[in-house]
Protein backbone atom coordinates (compact mmCIF):
# COMPACT_ATOMS: atom_id res chain seq x y z
CA UNK A 1 0.00 0.00 0.00
CA UNK A 2 2.66 2.37 0.65
CA UNK A 3 4.20 2.02 -2.70
CA UNK A 4 1.14 2.37 -4.22
CA UNK A 5 0.51 5.29 -2.20
CA UNK A 6 4.86 6.90 -2.99
CA UNK A 7 4.05 6.35 -6.78
CA UNK A 8 0.89 7.73 -6.93
CA UNK A 9 2.44 10.68 -5.14
CA UNK A 10 4.55 10.97 -7.23
CA UNK A 11 2.34 11.06 -10.35
CA UNK A 12 0.25 13.51 -8.99
CA UNK A 13 3.16 15.65 -8.50
CA UNK A 14 4.39 15.39 -12.08
CA UNK A 15 1.04 15.49 -13.15
CA UNK A 16 0.14 19.11 -11.64
CA UNK A 17 3.79 20.69 -11.49
CA UNK A 18 5.55 20.64 -7.90
CA UNK A 19 4.13 22.02 -5.66
CA UNK A 20 4.85 25.02 -3.85
CA UNK A 21 3.16 24.83 -0.35
CA UNK A 22 2.30 22.78 2.17
CA UNK A 23 -1.51 23.16 1.57
CA UNK A 24 -0.67 21.59 -2.27
CA UNK A 25 1.32 18.70 -0.57
CA UNK A 26 -1.46 17.88 1.66
CA UNK A 27 -4.19 17.67 -1.53
CA UNK A 28 -1.71 15.74 -3.88
CA UNK A 29 -1.35 13.05 -1.02
CA UNK A 30 -5.02 13.06 -0.09
CA UNK A 31 -5.48 12.33 -4.12
CA UNK A 32 -3.35 9.65 -4.02
CA UNK A 33 -4.44 8.33 -0.90
CA UNK A 34 -7.89 8.51 -2.68
CA UNK A 35 -6.88 6.61 -5.26
CA UNK A 36 -5.27 3.88 -3.55
CA UNK A 37 -8.85 3.49 -1.70
CA UNK A 38 -10.88 3.59 -4.99
CA UNK A 39 -8.49 0.77 -6.49
CA UNK A 40 -8.48 -1.49 -3.81
CA UNK A 41 -12.30 -0.77 -3.17
CA UNK A 42 -12.59 -1.95 -6.97
CA UNK A 43 -10.85 -5.18 -7.24
CA UNK A 44 -9.75 -4.88 -10.54
CA UNK A 45 -7.41 -6.76 -12.48
CA UNK A 46 -5.10 -6.47 -15.10
CA UNK A 47 -6.00 -4.65 -18.57
CA UNK A 48 -9.58 -3.69 -16.98
CA UNK A 49 -7.59 -2.25 -13.60
CA UNK A 50 -4.96 -0.33 -16.26
CA UNK A 51 -7.96 1.15 -18.07
CA UNK A 52 -9.73 1.57 -15.03
CA UNK A 53 -6.67 3.93 -13.77
CA UNK A 54 -6.34 5.60 -16.46
CA UNK A 55 -10.16 6.97 -17.11
CA UNK A 56 -10.28 7.38 -13.25
CA UNK A 57 -7.27 10.15 -13.55
CA UNK A 58 -8.91 11.71 -16.77
CA UNK A 59 -12.30 12.16 -14.62
CA UNK A 60 -10.27 13.50 -11.71
CA UNK A 61 -8.41 16.11 -13.27
CA UNK A 62 -11.60 17.05 -14.96
CA UNK A 63 -13.98 17.24 -11.45
CA UNK A 64 -11.33 19.12 -9.86
CA UNK A 65 -11.87 22.39 -12.13
CA UNK A 66 -15.13 21.87 -11.02
CA UNK A 67 -14.62 21.35 -7.27
CA UNK A 68 -12.27 24.62 -7.44
CA UNK A 69 -14.98 26.99 -9.10
CA UNK A 70 -17.60 25.39 -5.66
CA UNK A 71 -14.31 26.18 -3.32
CA UNK A 72 -14.58 29.80 -4.84
CA UNK A 73 -17.89 30.17 -4.53
CA UNK A 74 -17.82 28.74 -0.89
CA UNK A 75 -14.52 31.71 0.17
CA UNK A 76 -17.06 34.44 -1.97
CA UNK A 77 -20.24 33.19 0.29
CA UNK A 78 -17.15 33.17 3.80
CA UNK A 79 -16.41 36.72 2.45
CA UNK A 80 -20.35 37.83 2.13
CA UNK A 81 -22.39 36.06 4.95
CA UNK A 82 -22.57 38.39 7.41
CA UNK A 83 -23.99 41.24 5.55
CA UNK A 84 -25.24 39.14 2.23
CA UNK A 85 -28.01 40.89 0.12
CA UNK A 86 -30.27 39.22 -2.01
CA UNK A 87 -28.48 39.90 -4.60
CA UNK A 88 -25.33 38.16 -3.89
CA UNK A 89 -27.00 35.45 -2.57
CA UNK A 90 -28.64 35.23 -5.58
CA UNK A 91 -25.87 35.15 -7.84
CA UNK A 92 -23.96 32.93 -4.80
CA UNK A 93 -26.92 30.31 -5.64
CA UNK A 94 -26.50 30.60 -9.34
CA UNK A 95 -22.76 30.31 -9.09
CA UNK A 96 -23.43 27.30 -7.14
CA UNK A 97 -26.24 25.58 -9.25
CA UNK A 98 -24.09 25.96 -12.24
CA UNK A 99 -21.13 24.19 -10.10
CA UNK A 100 -23.78 21.22 -9.79
CA UNK A 101 -24.76 20.84 -13.11
CA UNK A 102 -21.67 20.47 -14.38
CA UNK A 103 -20.60 18.04 -11.66
CA UNK A 104 -23.56 15.65 -12.29
CA UNK A 105 -22.65 16.59 -16.43
CA UNK A 106 -19.19 15.26 -15.82
CA UNK A 107 -20.57 12.16 -14.28
CA UNK A 108 -22.85 11.26 -16.94
CA UNK A 109 -20.36 11.88 -19.29
CA UNK A 110 -17.84 9.61 -17.27
CA UNK A 111 -20.31 7.01 -16.69
CA UNK A 112 -20.99 6.46 -19.75
CA UNK A 113 -16.84 5.70 -20.95
CA UNK A 114 -16.26 3.37 -17.80
CA UNK A 115 -19.72 1.15 -19.28
CA UNK A 116 -17.18 0.68 -22.40
CA UNK A 117 -14.84 -1.62 -19.88
CA UNK A 118 -16.77 -2.15 -16.61
CA UNK A 119 -19.68 -3.92 -16.15
CA UNK A 120 -23.08 -1.86 -14.02
CA UNK A 121 -22.77 -3.14 -11.33
CA UNK A 122 -19.01 -2.40 -11.27
CA UNK A 123 -19.88 1.30 -12.46
CA UNK A 124 -21.62 1.44 -9.89
CA UNK A 125 -19.87 0.77 -7.30
CA UNK A 126 -17.04 3.12 -8.24
CA UNK A 127 -20.37 6.17 -8.52
CA UNK A 128 -20.98 4.95 -4.40
CA UNK A 129 -17.17 5.45 -3.59
CA UNK A 130 -17.08 8.68 -5.37
CA UNK A 131 -20.51 9.78 -3.31
CA UNK A 132 -18.78 8.71 -0.25
CA UNK A 133 -15.75 10.71 -0.90
CA UNK A 134 -18.09 13.69 -2.02
CA UNK A 135 -20.22 13.06 1.26
CA UNK A 136 -17.27 13.69 3.19
CA UNK A 137 -15.89 16.47 1.42
CA UNK A 138 -18.82 18.44 1.46
CA UNK A 139 -19.34 17.84 5.37
CA UNK A 140 -15.86 18.91 6.31
CA UNK A 141 -16.84 22.26 3.68
CA UNK A 142 -20.01 22.45 5.96
CA UNK A 143 -18.39 22.29 9.53
CA UNK A 144 -16.49 25.27 8.44
CA UNK A 145 -19.22 27.70 6.79
CA UNK A 146 -21.70 29.40 9.02
CA UNK A 147 -24.88 29.74 7.96
CA UNK A 148 -26.53 32.56 5.93
CA UNK A 149 -27.44 35.92 7.61
CA UNK A 150 -30.48 37.31 6.45
CA UNK A 151 -30.49 40.38 5.33
CA UNK A 152 -31.48 43.09 8.30
CA UNK A 153 -34.56 45.19 7.70
CA UNK A 154 -34.01 49.26 7.33
CA UNK A 155 -36.54 50.98 9.82
CA UNK A 156 -37.84 53.99 8.61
Amino acid sequence: MKKWITALTIAAVAAFALPNDETQLVMLSKMAQKKAIVLATMDLHGKKKDEFGKLYDEYQEQMARILAEQLNVVVNYAKNYKNLDNATAKKLIDEWMKTKEAALKLQREYIKKFEKFLSPAEVIRYMQVENRFQILRMAEISDLVPLAQPPQATMK
